[in-house]
């Protein structure tokens, strides 16, 4: 249920068809109720974005961000108006305008267009709705977190993550990460503010670090020539953590660099933009 403080200062009706176009005034018959029902918000003083999705669950976070073109959990929302609907799923704008928006683009649309989806024309902008979606792993970090780097500042993708075949066996097997190669010795950073929470060795991934961020979200660096970070040491975002190398199971420099939300991994390609 929407929380007290929420102050919906006007209702926007939709009408139902193909393409459903949102109106400023109450329909022509008093008595039709919309299926699709939208509120202008004021948001209170005070309150960001976690707060306020928190009190309008269960409408998504998602749906949320995804109607307003919020560029980040971030972003300040006090005093804005902000527009709400009843139900839940994710707005695909036709014309993306943040990184997270250029993701889903990437993740849904084809030949420019979204299959099984409902056409929304909000005040002049059309969007894509598909109900009960969700943000994969790696455009939710992104939303949540618009400070990550990349481990590496020069370096080349040489694998990149999900099923290949392993140079190590000739296998194919699933790369739960991605390889960056870099010369040995070339300076390792954290990817983002955190705890280093493991350093250490073992015979697959060499030297490695795994740093626990916020929002259940780890970060592991293998096969270093050198680790200068220091268990249970807080860094932030660009700290150097270690040094490039060739340990473990390995064909040559590169540093293994995963990222791991909830216990489930992710494609760092897609959260950092890597190329």
């Amino acid at each position: 249920q929407f929380g007290e403080e929420a102050d919906f200062n006007s209702k926007v009706y939709a009408n139902t068809g193909k393409n459903l176009s949102t109106q400023n005034s109450n329909p022509k018959n008093r008595y039709e109720q919309p299926i699709y029902t939208f509120y202008r918000l004021v948001v209170p003083q005070g309150m960001d974005f976690m707060w306020l999705s928190a009190r309008l669950s269960p409408v998504y976070k998602e749906t949320i961000a995804t109607l307003n073109h919020l560029t980040g959990a971030d972003q300040k929302i006090q005093g804005k108006t902000l527009l709400v609907s009843t139900f839940s799923g994710i707005f695909v704008p036709q014309k993306p305008s943040c990184p997270w928006e250029f993701l889903l683009h990437k993740q849904y649309l084809t030949d420019g267009k979204i299959t099984d989806s409902i056409e929304f024309n909000i005040d002049g902008k059309i969007y894509y709705f598909l109900e009960r979606e969700r943000f994969d792993n790696s455009t939710y970090l992104f939303f949540v977190d618009t400070n990550m780097i990349t481990p590496l500042k020069q370096s080349v993708l040489t694998s990149e993550y999900g099923y290949r075949i392993s140079p190590i066996s000739g296998k194919w097997k699933f790369h739960s990460g991605i390889d960056l190669a870099a010369s040995e010795g070339t300076d390792v950073f954290a990817c983002k503010a955190g705890e280093v929470t493991y350093t250490g060795f073992n015979a697959t991934y060499g030297n490695y670090i795994i740093i626990t961020h916020y929002n259940g979200m780890k970060s592991i660096y293998a096969h270093l020539s050198r680790i200068t970070a220091q268990r249970g040491q807080k860094i932030n975002g660009g700290t150097l953590i270690g040094k490039v190398g060739t340990t473990g199971m390995s064909t040559g420099p590169h540093l293994h660099f995963e990222l791991i939300k909830n216990g489930s991994s992710t494609d760092p390609e897609k959260l950092l933009n890597i190329r």
